[in-house]
């Protein structure tokens, strides 16, 4: 039978033992370097050791994350050492986003399995098996994905499929999202964000208030549980069932941990048609487990997420974005400053609720928390007092937001309690013989078999050692990771052992077996004296002049682009455009001696995949002279269409058609880059997150950097217009269209503003900064870093707004007469992180 793994969330040593007294089968964990989850309690070197070790003893895997971006100087000079110390330790696996990372680690530990993060955006199992060559022996697959295309999949690959079952969902696609960034400087691809998705937003058209209501959450996901559906996971090939959850208390992470490994054992146990029948028969007990996890941690009750929906309202938190807690209750009378609760649910001493504000009521504008002081059974009516400036109205709902005595339960058996593991011993005493002890442990590695030997055991001269006596010192193991669950014991008449020589012999049987289990995950890093930190790929080729290219959305703007000679290049969006049309814009814009890149979506699964099989024929091939690709499943399929010329995939050379990296394929550092170089990709697009003095630190000879346009901050499977006023899909026709605007603007409670854009070809929104990424001023500056093109980014701007633009940036490039500096006005422009960058 297929072992599923379940995979715990550990953002404390705590949380770490509790989910492994809970059952899970492995643990990740940051340490105090390159994690997501930087404001975890995150452990240091010692503190981490002695949790693998924990993990080891009590045969669980320990998986480090080091699922982020980093930069040149992080990972020349901080990630090999960090790396090293927990490699020799036993570190089962290292979780990574950074394609840079992921290259380093092989190279320098060609044994260390890597697990591929959701970070990495992978969507189908061609983009995954690029990396089988690199150590990658899991994909954490995207949050978005449904059954079917797990499935598929599991079908197509033979890594291990690692898949969030529970917990938090991020609006965007993982990896994807530069709003933190981009608006507050702590970066989600450096384990510092913010969290702008719980804030909230009001949606707009052509001036014209979409949002209604409380509805104003509108980034703000449910979470998930897939309790109920578990028998589907299972059966779509999931290996491993990942809680999310490393901020979170340890309580959250032990139930979840203890229920999902309940309910896949059971299925696996049963089969389909018993278990079925099974969870008929305890509807209510999955019910209640379901509402204990409700109790520890939701946002607006729970959904089943992306496995059985593609999008929807129904999977929004849209007017609470933190805990909801558990409805327990509503007011049905007031008497001055007392209101009387009828309760729906069993409450309890200590539990805190809250009396929420009224959605209907414009005079509740606030929430009141109250503490309880006794238990109370459903269907009485407590009483509380609150105050007067928080005004309380009959038929208000009472939600339960900390469950007292169901932490209590938890604490006791997971986090109070510390798990043992069964092992088996012989005890043997003889004359002339000194005492022994043999000790049997297996697991993951095989069985552990050490023996340790004390003294000769004496004559008895009052009361013989008995068989009752050797068992009651040697089981003394409470405080240790184990307990004797089998013990022969052999023993000659008439002899004497003393009670301290067994409990010398227990204690240090105890210590060699745990040195023998730890001692099997131990390793020695290979060629440590040898290891370069530095690759020597700095290109030979030096740009006198920058390029200049333009990124377009749509063929709107194309005329007013080609007019231009100075343009070297031209990439152009295919979500909305026909392959007839993007044939005959290709060959409008070579007439005019510019270059032609079709730009692929910023999504690409198997529907996409599906429809590009007809979308790229020969005869749109003929007519680019290269292709914008955004994520691993467009260059797996390009190479599976004979697309990609691996061995020279140049702009030199007129043979292969050239791939380009788009910005969102991350290349902060050189060891990226020379992953894509391996698969013959040499041109690339700079991160939005470096600034000035990162940039300057890498060769942008054959990059292009983007200096102008509006930066996407997030692509989502979830539409705004859906949320809000209905999918377009199921009008038939986008009835707000009157004048063809594809944008729709978004604002936060600062008035700030944002775009969207729906893709409905492919079903995704894009968010775009409000403020206009604008680096003209600084392209003196730019011009020193010697990138291969400047890059122009245009979405929402007309036609005048695009001719000022280019004129201004073609004469400051060339540094022409009426080149004007440009007035970077609060609001209106950015310079990103030019100067500030990230942390």
């Amino acid at each position: 039978m297929r072992k599923i793994e379940i995979l715990a969330p550990a953002g404390s040593f705590e949380s770490l033992k509790a989910a492994v007294t809970a059952s899970c089968d492995a643990v990740y964990i940051g340490g105090n370097m390159f994690g997501a989850r930087a404001y975890a309690n995150n452990l240091d070197e010692d503190r981490m050791k002695e949790a693998i070790d924990y993990a080891h003893i009590h045969n669980k895997a320990l998986y480090l994350t080091v699922n982020t971006l980093l930069k040149e100087d992080e990972l020349q000079s901080r990630l090999y050492n960090y790396i090293a110390n927990y490699y020799e330790h036993g570190l089962d696996a290292a979780i990574v986003q950074d394609l840079g990372v992921m290259h380093f680690l092989h190279r320098n530990f060609p044994d260390l399995q890597l697990h591929a993060s959701t970070q990495m955006t992978l969507t189908m199992a061609e983009g995954a098996n690029l990396l089988k060559d690199y150590g990658v022996t899991r994909l954490v697959t995207s949050r978005e994905l449904n059954l079917q295309e797990i499935k598929n999949i599991r079908e197509n690959t033979d890594l291990e499929i690692e898949s969030f079952v529970h917990g938090a969902l991020c609006y965007c696609y993982s990896g994807q999202c530069l709003m933190s960034s981009m608006i507050g400087g702590r970066s989600g691809n450096r384990g510092r964000c913010a969290q702008p998705c719980r804030m909230p937003y009001d949606l707009y058209y052509n001036g014209k208030k979409l949002t209604k209501g409380s509805d104003s959450y509108l980034l703000s996901p449910k979470d998930i549980c897939t309790l109920s559906i578990i028998p589907d996971l299972v059966d779509a090939g999931i290996d491993s069932f990942k809680i999310e959850g490393r901020m979170k208390r340890p309580e959250y992470t032990a139930l979840a941990a203890h229920l999902y490994r309940k309910y896949v054992d059971l299925y696996q146990k049963l089969g389909r048609k018993e278990y079925t029948s099974y969870i008929e028969k305890h509807s209510d007990d999955l019910a209640r487990d379901e509402k204990d996890l409700m109790d520890l941690y939701n946002r607006g009750n729970f959904t089943k997420g992306y496995y059985v929906n593609h999008n929807g309202k129904d999977m929004m938190a849209l007017t609470r974005p933190n805990h909801n807690g558990v409805l327990v209750g509503e007011v049905v009378n007031i008497k001055g400053n007392n209101a009387g609760i009828k309760l729906s649910e069993d409450v309890h001493a200590q539990d805190l609720l809250e009396i929420r504000k009224s959605l209907t009521n414009p005079k509740a504008k606030d929430s009141y928390e109250f503490t309880l002081k006794d238990n109370a059974k459903k269907g009485a009516i407590i009483r509380t007092n609150f105050f007067a400036k928080t005004p309380v109205f009959v038929g208000q709902e009472v939600y339960r937001i900390k469950n007292q005595e169901l932490l209590d339960t938890i604490g006791k058996e997971y986090i109070e309690t510390e798990r043992r593991e069964g092992i088996d011993g012989v005890f043997t005493a003889k004359r002339n013989s000194p005492i022994q002890l043999t000790l049997r442990y297996n697991d993951v590695n095989g069985e552990h078999c050490i023996t340790v030997y004390g003294d000769e055991p004496m004559e008895a001269q009052k009361q013989s050692a008995t068989s009752e006596q050797i068992s009651k010192q040697l089981n003394k193991m409470n405080t240790t990771s184990f307990y004797l669950k089998d013990l022969d014991i052999e023993i000659e008449e008439q002899l004497f052992i003393p009670n301290g020589q067994l409990n010398e012999l227990r204690r240090e049987a105890i210590t060699v077996l745990t040195e023998d289990i730890l001692k099997s995950y131990r390793r020695t890093v290979p060629g440590k004296q040898e290891y370069v930190s530095k690759l020597n790929h700095k290109s030979n080729k030096s740009n006198k002049t920058m390029g200049i290219c333009v990124h377009l959305e749509d063929t709107k703007l194309i005329d007013t682009v080609i007019a231009y000679p100075e343009i070297e290049a031209i990439y152009l969006n295919c979500d909305e455009v026909s392959r007839s049309n993007m044939i005959a814009t290709a060959k409008k814009v070579k007439n005019h001696d510019i270059r032609f890149y079709m730009v692929l979506p910023a999504i690409f699964r198997k529907d996409t995949k599906d429809q590009f099989e007809t979308y790229v024929t020969e005869e749109l091939v003929e007519v680019l002279d290269g292709i914008v690709i955004k994520n691993l499943e467009e260059y797996a399929f390009l190479k599976e269409k004979n697309i990609v010329n691996a061995e020279d995939n140049t702009e030199e050379n007129s043979a292969a058609i050239e791939i380009i990296l788009d910005s969102n394929l991350y290349t902060l550092n050189d060891e990226s880059k020379e992953f894509w170089r391996e698969q013959g990709v040499s041109h690339f697009t700079t991160s939005l997150e470096l600034n000035y003095k990162e940039l300057l630190g890498l060769d942008l000879t054959d990059a292009d950097m983007i200096v102008y346009g509006h930066v996407t901050l997030m692509v989502s499977a979830q539409c705004l217009r859906s949320s809000t006023i209905g999918c377009i899909k199921h009008t038939g026709k986008d009835v707000l269209l009157e004048d063809e605007n594809p944008y729709y603007e978004m604002k936060d409670s600062k008035q700030k503003s944002f775009y969207v854009r729906k893709h409905c070809r492919f079903c995704y929104n894009t968010i775009y900064n409000g403020s206009a990424l604008h680096l003209f001023n600084q392209l003196d500056e730019i011009r020193k870093l010697r990138p291969r093109r400047v890059r122009l980014d245009f979405t929402m701007e007309n036609e005048n707004e695009v001719k000022a633009i280019l004129s201004d940036c073609i004469n400051l490039c060339n540094k022409q007469n009426g080149a004007r500096k440009v007035n970077n006005t609060e609001g209106t422009y950015t310079k990103g992180h030019y100067n500030r960058g990230i942390e």
